[in-house]
């Protein structure tokens, strides 16, 4: 019998690789292959009564579960993925390089900022406030001390007052009465002489600084304005800000967005190695006096005053009127690059127990160890309600009157420090620094009281001195408040 012939195509050449292994090759008559050229592929396979569109479905299938067309696919999707890989690669490498390029317009401003993203941003280092300004001081002999019995202060409630604050991350808490050290305690190896992050308590250290540049004539009052030492206030409506209103944290200018984003108000006007020039050329959204904000611009306002006024630098005039006078070590003022402006609003750093001796001053009304430091009249100025915030004077905060949660912010009505009642005392008076950082003040009783440490929420902002308080042998004696 006569073999039939192998079907012409592909196989016939040796492309066997196109069959499935162990398939037999599927022998196609001459017949069908006529008829496959004249009804074409689609309906000689397609089932029957199947339309077009399902006989392409079905023939597309088909292709699908071929070896050749599925390994085709594969190679396909695998260069796809490649492609993408490189244009993903291409994209980085062009945010890597305009990232580069914007670092290095800017190297200062993007190195603290990049480097605050890896610390807590709220809570860095202290080397982390680069570059600083010393401010010398003129240390003296150390504070005096007593025992709570001869100041009067019952012992249980300074050890009440040091067990809540050793529960709550405390660093450090001092009591002082009538000048004298009468408790201390500390926590994570921190001492007398350790440095602490000031933040918010730098604002009360400018605002004092005022007070002096009004004593030695360099400002005529707090009702001048603000624009004869800031002349880029001129000719808008910041013309009107006073400096009092900057002292009382209400001089209108647009608030923070707080937003952590590179490009934020909030970050730029801290970051900025051209501090004046980006605090500065915040624009007026409030007329003056009306709205409180404890914002930075107001008091990095009042530093720039004080230099324009004085013809010195700000650390140069803080040692002079405050750090000297006031027998307390060395200091710094974080920089905004060097040789330019000290930050007025954050970031001082001073040995813990120093600020004790700027509490006695303020509790004395001016004066430390017989000599006045600042004028008693201003004291009690700064101790005065605001109009804009009867809660707040002269960048420093009051105890009365009372809320239970005290804002710092109309915008952020949600971050408060919240007490469960009045300070025990009419005319207290304290700073207030990130992190429950406090200086509580009560001139009536002359005590002083620090709690250094870091932030949590588990936190009574009037627990510690109300426990001291009422551990005194004779009850606060309210005192008048006088207009602001």
């Amino acid at each position: 019998m006569r073999q039939r012939s192998a079907p012409r195509g592909p196989g016939r050449f040796g492309a066997a690789h196109l069959r499935r292994a162990g398939r037999p090759r599927l022998v196609v008559p001459a017949r069908h292959r006529r008829r496959r050229a004249l009804l074409g592929r689609r309906l000689l396979f397609g089932p029957a009564g199947q339309d077009r569109a399902g006989q392409r479905r079905a023939g597309r299938q088909r292709q699908a579960r071929h070896p050749v067309r599925r390994d085709l696919d594969r190679r396909s999707q695998g260069g796809l993925k490649v492609k993408k890989r490189k244009i993903l690669l291409i994209g980085l490498g062009a945010v890597v390089l305009a990232g580069a390029a914007t670092y290095a317009t800017a190297p200062l401003y993007w190195g603290r900022y990049f480097r605050a993203l890896t610390v807590n941003p709220l809570e860095p280092p202290i080397d982390w406030y680069k570059p600083v300004a010393v401010v010398k001081g003129a240390p003296a002999a150390p504070l005096p001390q007593t025992t709570p019995e001869a100041a009067g202060i019952d012992p249980a409630a300074l050890e009440a007052a040091a067990e809540y604050a050793g529960a709550r991350k405390s660093d450090a808490l001092i009591v002082v009465k009538d000048g004298a050290i009468v408790y201390e305690r500390y926590w994570n190896g921190v001492g007398p002489t350790t440095v602490m992050k000031a933040h918010s308590f730098t604002k009360t250290m400018t605002g004092m600084l005022v007070g002096a540049a009004i004593a030695d004539g360099k400002i005529k009052s707090v009702d001048q304005p603000a624009a004869d030492f800031i002349t880029e206030w001129k000719n808008d409506e910041r013309s009107k800000i006073t400096i009092r209103d900057l002292l009382q944290m209400s001089s209108g200018l647009e608030p923070p967005d707080y937003s952590y984003a590179p490009w934020s108000s909030t970050i730029r006007t801290f970051l900025s190695p051209d501090l004046a020039k980006d605090n500065l050329a915040l624009k007026a959204v409030h007329p003056p006096g009306t709205v409180f904000g404890h914002h930075n611009p107001d008091p990095v306002a009042l530093s720039v005053i004080v230099e324009r006024a004085t013809g010195e630098t700000f650390a140069d005039y803080m040692s002079e009127k405050l750090f000297q006078p006031l027998g307390m070590h060395d200091g710094s003022l974080w920089l905004a690059k060097e040789g330019g402006l000290s930050h007025g609003d954050c970031c001082m750093i001073s040995q813990v127990q120093d600020w004790m001796r700027i509490g006695i001053m303020l509790a004395n009304g001016g004066s430390f160890e017989g000599k006045y430091v600042l004028s008693a009249d201003y004291v009690a100025a700064m101790s005065a309600p605001g109009k804009a915030n009867p809660g707040y004077g002269f960048q420093i905060w009051r105890g009365r009157p009372f809320v239970k949660n005290r804002i710092y912010s109309p915008e952020r009505p949600d971050k408060a420090s919240v007490s469960a009642e009045p300070i025990a005392a009419e005319d207290a008076i304290f700073l207030d620094g990130w992190g429950k950082r406090r200086l509580w003040i009560v001139p009536s009783q002359k005590l002083v009281v620090l709690r250094d440490g870091v932030d949590l929420d588990d936190w009574d902002d009037t627990k510690i001195p109300n426990l001291i308080l009422r551990g005194l042998a004779a009850p606060a004696a309210p005192q008048p408040e006088k207009a602001p």
